[in-house]
């Protein structure tokens, strides 16, 4: 029991908590968790509170997210039942740099894509949403040449799901410089302006969420939304943050994974890619914890859909133009997989990370601000250019079948029957692949997976 609390977790059971999230706030909502969209309010009470101006409050009103609140706390929380606080992490400028930068593409793409990977991966892939899958398949080959770039940027070896400080220092013994590059013993985080000033802008914009919150006026604030509600919100973050925390889960890692099946292994020693790395995406644990959260959602909507009667959640924002796919999907999905990579981990990855005190959820925070000024300052122009440019007018792949609820049950099923057997053979072939046991795969934690490995290679001499 001690292990659970105080070690990292598979991304099974990382998966697990996030999809376990989703379910709850699906039940009470009826709708996937929201997430980008909260964060852009969140910076309109910076203006409301403090700057007095209208650049992001034009579109979007002040408020806070409880939801996000609950990730950042999720984070912080692992951090205090592991006893290690990420500030120990040092990254160069450039990586602080790429996540700025990624942060920025990826706030606007998600404007464009209307929702986050997040949103599209673990809300819309489980409602069968064809927005969503057709925002995945795009920012993949994105994503890929992402990281093309962070090798060629010679920060290959900063790509990892979470720095643990044993496993480095380990790797410090044993000489494997990929596994070393954040380690510096002489590192002293709170004597770092960036670090400080970035602190202090991050804050800066939890505190002003917080009086708003206090104000009584917005919708998400105290005394506007029940108590149970802020709860149950602030619980739902939670954990997801935990989950993110404990185990490293992002989405589009996960869905990047698979295509490492096609990859030599020299090919990812000339990107100098970390070997914890290498191990992870070989072995498809993104991948797997991924779709232990799909599938439990997809499960729940299918009770609800099929048992209960409720409508299938369509996962498409509403607004003038309603095409199930248009442009902006298009072009936003690439932007998602680009700025995921280059913040080192996707929306939701980086609120976990804020918790946890990685400096490049901190670097991030403000690229997101400047991601969103864009749209928020001439919103009716994009909209026009990239929403009403559309497809076709289905958004769910149940609108492309005869209206007969029978072959739409069947063909849920199918999907669902889809989605188990991708997951067990997700199982069964990264566990061959990392050389462990099923059982192992399951509940030991990536760095316990890596470890073990480096331990048979030390003693087998190589």
């Amino acid at each position: 029991m001690k292990n659970i609390i105080t070690k990292p977790w598979s991304f099974v059971w990382g998966g697990f908590l996030v999809g376990l999230a989703e379910v709850i706030y699906f039940l009470k909502y009826e709708t996937p968790i929201p997430i980008t969209t909260g964060l852009a309010k969140m910076f309109g009470t910076l203006e409301e509170n403090i700057t007095k101006t209208d650049f992001i409050t034009r579109t979007y009103s002040g408020d806070i997210h409880w939801i996000l609140i609950g990730m950042v706390a999720g984070g912080c929380f692992v951090t205090i039942i592991e006893r290690e606080r990420k500030s120990w992490v040092k990254y160069p400028p450039r990586v602080l740099w790429l996540a700025f930068f990624g942060a920025m593409i990826f706030g606007f793409g998600t404007r464009l894509a209307q929702g986050c990977t997040a949103w599209h991966y673990l809300g819309g892939i489980p409602a069968m949403s064809l927005t969503s899958i057709v925002v995945a398949i795009v920012s993949i080959p994105f994503a890929y040449l992402a990281f093309m770039l962070m090798a060629k940027l010679n920060a290959g070896g900063f790509m990892k799901h979470h720095e643990v400080k044993a496993t480095v220092k380990k790797c410090v013994e044993l000489e494997y410089q990929t596994e070393t590059l954040t380690y510096d013993p002489e590192h002293k985080p709170y004597q770092d302006p960036v670090r400080l000033t970035l602190t202090a802008f991050f804050l800066l914009l939890i505190v002003s969420s917080f009086w708003t919150a206090l104000q009584g006026e917005s919708s998400n604030s105290i005394g506007s939304l029940p108590w149970v509600e802020i709860g149950l919100k602030s619980l739902v973050g939670l954990l997801v943050g935990i989950g993110i925390g404990k185990s490293g889960f992002g989405t589009e890692c996960a869905v990047m994974s698979p295509k490492s099946l096609l990859m030599k292994k020299k090919h990812f020693e000339a990107m100098k890619v970390a070997k914890i790395t290498q191990t992870m995406f070989t072995g498809m644990m993104p991948f797997a914890g991924l779709l232990v959260a799909i599938l439990m959602f997809n499960l729940t909507i299918l009770f609800t859909w099929i048992v209960l009667g409720w409508d299938m959640p369509v996962v498409v924002e509403a607004g003038k133009y309603k095409f199930g796919f248009h442009l902006g999907h298009l072009i936003g999905g690439p932007m998602l997989g680009i700025g995921s990579v280059m913040m080192l981990g996707c929306e939701i990855r980086t609120y976990s990370r804020l918790g946890m005190s990685y400096m490049t959820g901190l670097a991030a925070l403000p690229g997101f601000l400047l991601g969103y000024l864009p749209y928020s300052i001439y919103k009716d122009r994009i909209d026009e250019i990239f929403f009403s440019r559309g497809f076709m007018k289905e958004k769910n792949m149940l609108e492309l079948l005869p209206d007969n609820e029978y072959v739409q049950y069947a063909f849920a099923l199918t999907y669902t029957a889809l989605l188990i057997w991708l997951l067990v053979w997700t199982i069964r072939k990264g566990s061959q692949i990392a050389k462990v046991t099923k059982k192992e795969y399951i509940t030991k934690s990536t760095d316990e997976i890596f470890l073990k490995e480096l331990h048979e290679k030390h003693i087998g001499g190589f």
